[in-house]
């Protein structure tokens, strides 16, 4: 590290506080967002019942096999969710109707539920009927799913044109 770039970091430092302080700011917030604030704050995101709804959007549908519960597991391991224990605890009879949480957790199940059904491919009828059932239960309209699953179908195709340009054939 260079002179001025030292000094300029701890310039920095002595604005906003060490990095210990700030993550220590940010979990506190983290802890103080839960349960309650989860109705009232539409930016909430809770990642353990997003992973366990997941779970339970993908032990709902009998055609989904390893590659369904790989993409939650990812899913999970990106936000630091321990996937195991979640499927490991996940009941059954959990109902996603019966949990209450943001607007935003709503919208990212939904989303990655349509990406779980889409997977083979082909989102058929059924799936979308199954998940309009799950917005109903999480109180988010129809005309945001149709929006999501644009949405999806939007960021598939980019990741396709991604994969094709880091390969060498970019499509036209």
């Amino acid at each position: 590290m260079t002179p001025q770039l030292r000094a300029n970091t701890n310039v920095q430092r002595r604005r906003t506080g060490s990095r210990s302080t700030i993550s220590r700011y940010r979990q506190e917030g983290e802890e103080r967002m839960s349960g309650a604030d989860q109705k009232t704050n539409p930016a909430v995101f809770d990642r353990e019942t997003y992973v366990k709804m997941l779970i339970t959007i993908a032990r709902a549908d009998k055609d989904n096999g390893p590659a369904e519960y790989r993409f939650i597991r990812k899913q999970a391991i990106a936000m630091g969710v321990n996937y195991e224990k979640i499927l490991r605890d996940t009941d059954d009879d959990f109902n996603i109707g019966t949990h209450k949480v943001s607007r935003l957790t709503a919208m990212r199940v939904l989303k990655d539920a349509i990406m779980i059904a889409s997977m083979d491919g082909n989102f058929t009828l059924p799936e979308k009927l199954k998940i309009y059932t799950y917005a109903e239960k999480l109180d988010i309209p129809r005309s945001d799913v149709d929006e999501l699953e644009i949405l999806v179908g939007e960021l598939k195709s980019l990741d396709q044109r991604w994969k094709d340009l880091v390969a060498g054939h970019p499509t036209d």
